[in-house]
């Protein structure tokens, strides 16, 4: 039922709801974790891992209308192709990457209220990863800044570097995942949603204060998504183009490159997230 909430006409033309879904969506998928107490064993120690309960039981709903999302567009950019429409590039595409910016805009809201609300052994997995990238987030938690700035004994270039270079991996990886699975890149979102929300919860002490933290990790974070969006987004409509049988057309040599470009495109916003989170603290100190 959750997945039918939004209908794919009502995401093309008021991509903002997708947010209000998402977050919806979200919540439940909390509340269903928070009723499954399951903890593993690392090295002696139990790990609580309701965090990907959470994360799993966003996902399972979200596939179903991430598929037909993306098979709706890809059939009516077939439509537009075949009857010679003149739209642009971006004319065709820049209400699919909004869905997709709202849609994680409304998982990290809810992932930042619940693990504001909830124990943080909830989200131990996400807390995990999260000192394992800046262990300073967790020897220091109040002090832990949204801009991660430059990496431990890295100057700015050698901090760009493996930021990009890690990021550009998870973004192709997004893209493979994406065409061989259609709706792949929606684990990579969701994952990245829920550790930026845990992020963002933890830091705030108060609903209010979530606004405030989430902005400071726009500047690099806002283009970093996009960047896997965008992946995940070529992947998906040249996988439904595949599947659909367009290589005996014309048609599916201009899903091709609008495919290329989209990945294009994902790659320059990656590179450009990754030079604001490596030079940006620099330049505000």
């Amino acid at each position: 039922m959750l997945e039918s909430l939004v209908k794919f006409r009502s995401a093309k033309e008021k991509p903002w709801i997708v947010a209000f879904w998402a977050f919806i969506i979200s919540s439940v998928a909390v509340f269903f974790s928070t009723q499954i107490y399951s903890q593993v064993q690392v090295s002696g120690v139990s790990i609580s891992i309701s965090g990907i309960f959470a994360v799993l039981f966003t996902i399972i709903p979200s596939i179903y209308f991430v598929t037909l999302f993306i098979k709706s567009e890809e059939r009516l950019e077939e439509e537009e192709i075949a009857k010679h429409y003149k739209k642009g590039f971006f004319e065709r595409h820049e209400r699919d990457i909004l869905m997709f910016l709202f849609y994680f805009l409304g998982l990290t809201i809810s992932f930042a209220v619940w693990s504001l609300v909830l124990e943080p052994s909830f989200f131990q997995i996400q807390l995990s990863t999260i000192c394992g990238i800046n262990p300073a987030f967790c020897s220091s938690p109040g002090l832990a800044g949204g801009i991660t700035g430059i990496a431990s004994g890295q100057t700015a270039f050698g901090s760009f570097f493996i930021y990009i270079t890690n990021n550009i991996q998870v973004m192709l990886f997004a893209f493979i995942f994406s065409i061989v699975f259609g709706a792949g890149a929606i684990f990579i979102i969701v994952w990245n949603a829920s550790i930026l929300g845990v992020v963002i919860g933890n830091l705030s002490k108060t609903l209010m204060e979530i606004p405030f933290y989430g902005l400071s990790y726009l500047p690099h974070g806002l283009p970093e998504i996009a960047g896997y969006i965008c992946a995940g987004l070529a992947g998906g409509i040249l996988s439904a183009a595949i599947i659909r049988g367009h290589h005996k057309r014309g048609v599916f040599r201009v899903v091709l490159f609008d495919s290329m470009k989209i990945l294009i495109l994902g790659i320059a916003l990656i590179i450009l997230g990754a030079a604001i989170e490596a030079w940006l603290p620099a330049l505000l100190i």
